[in-house]
């Protein structure tokens, strides 16, 4: 368990998500992913990940005067040496607060314990704001998926592969 808290924002924690954790990450992509259009995660997709070996999730949490909120999560799959980040998402109301930074940390943490030596990722080509996260953390663009992401009324959108090398 990790815990950050700036002098004037309540505490948030980080945790490894069990698999009886699914239908809060379910919940937690719906609320992070909210453009009409964009694709969710089901419940069902976070126990496939939760239940394959070398794949873990995390979630964060706000911890309020009302209790612990989740508030945002991580899913990532290990394979040999190799680590992709398949998802990150933040609610909106407490995004730009260093909580997905202290996800993306504690993945980081997490892959390399397992084994990983890079770190890669997708993210949509018309997200800048996660690019430049991704890009202050060390990851640097390695490729271009094209029509990677499918948007309403059939749009789709280019993704831009990164890497962070962890050794």
């Amino acid at each position: 368990r990790t815990v950050m808290s700036s002098d004037n924002s309540p505490p948030i924690s980080v945790e490894r998500a069990g698999v009886a954790s699914a239908r809060v990450l379910e919940g937690l992509h719906a609320a992070a992913f909210y453009r009409p259009g964009d694709e969710t995660w089901s419940e069902r997709a976070f126990s496939d990940v939760l239940n394959s070996v070398g794949s873990f999730c995390l979630i964060a949490t706000l911890e309020g005067t009302e209790g612990a909120e989740p508030c945002g999560f991580s899913a990532c799959r290990v394979l040999a040496q190799e680590a992709e980040l398949l998802s990150l998402g933040v609610v909106p109301s407490v995004r730009r607060t260093g909580v997905a930074g202290l996800l993306i940390e504690q993945s980081i943490a997490r892959c390399r314990q397992i084994g990983a030596r890079d770190l890669f990722l997708e993210v949509a080509d018309d997200n800048p704001g996660a690019q430049r996260l991704y890009r202050g953390l060390g990851f640097e663009q390695v490729g271009i998926r094209q029509n990677y992401y499918h948007r309403l009324n059939n749009e789709h959108v280019d993704a831009r592969t990164m890497r962070l090398v962890l050794d």
